[in-house]
């Protein structure tokens, strides 16, 4: 039994298979961000003691960025992206619908704050774990020796920088997809107009003459 930081990895064919396409497609600095999303979301979720579906939790945090890779990139929101081709492999696979879906909401809803969090632990749990991966969120209430484990076991080797390069890289395939969501900053840049904001929307009523 692999364990990091006293997290157990699950270990089925399923897991396994899920890390193959996971490796299949993306480059290994986003492969090791999604193996630290698991362990660090494990860790966020059972200090919440919340009971997790880990073999389900597991497979959505190694598939939750499929659609920033160039085989699963579209010109819908990443996060959709990756959650359509994770629920397609999940159903290929085996699994019920209910599971597979369960898969589908843990990334398509894992950059949703406030959102992620109260959908299902599985949610909540990659939503946690990306955060405190990409921006420190929640790191300060974790073990810093646990957290050593985990960076030891998955270098991050410059992540910070490629991640950015690779989420840019998204927000320039389809910037309007992005409107009015965490990456609009990052896709009006792309964009030949000014996408709209929520200052565009609040204090007006459209139906009014």
């Amino acid at each position: 039994m692999h364990v990091i930081a006293g997290i157990r990895i699950p270990d089925s064919t399923l897991t396994r298979e899920a890390h193959a396409l996971a490796a299949r497609h993306s480059p290994e600095f986003l492969l090791r961000h999604c193996e630290r999303t698991y362990v660090f979301g494990r860790l966020a979720t059972a200090a919440a003691g919340l009971r997790v579906r880990e073999e389900l939790a597991y497979v959505a945090a190694l598939l939750h960025d499929l659609g920033l890779t160039e085989r699963h990139g579209g010109q819908r929101r990443f996060e959709v992206e990756g959650a359509e081709a994770a629920y397609d492999w999940a159903r290929s696979s085996g699994l019920v619908d209910e599971e597979a879906r369960a898969i589908w909401d843990a990334i398509a809803l894992h950059t949703s704050m406030g959102i992620a969090d109260h959908k299902s632990p599985e949610c909540a749990l990659v939503h946690w774990g990306a955060g405190t991966d990409i921006d420190g969120s929640g790191l300060d209430r974790l073990d810093p020796a646990r957290v050593d484990e985990v960076l030891t076991a998955f270098p991050r080797d410059g992540f910070a920088d490629r991640m950015t390069d690779t989420v840019e890289a998204a927000a320039r395939r389809a910037p309007t997809a992005y409107a009015l969501t965490w990456l609009t900053e990052t896709a009006d840049r792309y964009h030949d107009t000014a996408l709209p904001t929520s200052e565009d929307m609040l204090g007006r009523d459209p139906f009014s003459s």
